[in-house]
């Protein structure tokens, strides 16, 4: 399946567990989200890429447990507290390199940090340097009520950073902030790697996909940056009844699509 989707959908069925069942289910690519730190190590990563390997599965991005502690630890005015949690940062890395991870996702600073736009790049720039240590891309995602929610912002920080700047369009999240999504598209550019995909009506933010409204096809034929990024099938387990609906949404979507 050339749309994939991510362990986030299953939370909070255990991470193997769903990495397990998606690789049953003839799910080729897969993003995990790691829900607790005992999920980085070296004994747990071992069974995930057993499983990847024996299905031929692609791990394409990983996503940190702690990405709500990331405005406080990362992005706060306090600096030491971003210096003491780079460990926890590289751990994340190293997992992913250890998966053949293309990339590690991030949420970012909230609305409300009082740290500079340039102070939050070269702090982005710190952590994907160490990342690229080991082979994996640092990427920022668009998050409703972060600073990534904007255009305006994530337009700057694409000039700012430059050939470093690597994006992740999550639909939900820019119906959750008001935002349009093609004008989201438009400021990650060619910069935008990893779509996040689900749907939505006048009622419901997050749905699977072809159960709302959105135009798929219209939006994943609308720039050719949209198209060779990697796709996700990203919802809550509220949008469904049972797992099998998110395998059948997926392939009726690639089916639209491909």
């Amino acid at each position: 399946m050339s749309v994939g989707v991510s362990t986030a959908c299953f939370y909070p069925n255990l991470t193997e567990k769903s990495v397990e069942y998606l690789a049953k289910n003839g799910v080729n690519q897969i993003e995990i989200f790691f829900n607790s730190q005992s999920e980085t190590n070296v004994r747990f990563l071992s069974k995930i890429k057993k499983i990847a390997d024996l299905y031929k599965m692609k791990i394409v991005a990983v996503h940190s447990y702690f990405c709500s502690y990331e405005p406080y630890l990362i992005f706060s005015d306090y600096e030491r507290r971003f210096d003491d949690c780079l460990p926890f940062v590289d751990s994340l890395f190293d997992a992913g390199a250890v998966l053949q991870a293309d990339y590690a996702i991030i949420h970012g600073g909230r609305l409300t940090g009082k740290i500079s736009d340039e102070v939050y790049f070269e702090r982005f720039l710190t952590i994907y340097n160490r990342g690229i240590e080991v082979g994996v891309k640092l990427a920022q995602e668009n998050v409703n009520q972060f600073r990534s929610s904007s255009p305006t912002f994530i337009s700057h920080m694409k000039r700012y950073l430059g050939e470093k700047a690597n994006f992740v369009l999550d639909v939900k999240q820019c119906v959750r902030s008001g935002v349009d999504i093609y004008q989201m598209a438009d400021a990650m550019g060619d910069s935008l790697k990893h779509i996040h995909l689900s749907d939505h009506n006048n009622k419901l933010d997050c749905m699977l996909p072809l159960k709302g409204n959105f135009d798929f096809k219209s939006f994943l034929n609308y720039s050719d940056t949209i198209k060779n990024a990697t796709k996700m099938v990203e919802v809550y387990n509220n949008a469904y009844e049972n797992f099998d609906e998110v395998i059948n949404s997926t392939r009726q979507l690639e089916a639209l699509i491909y």
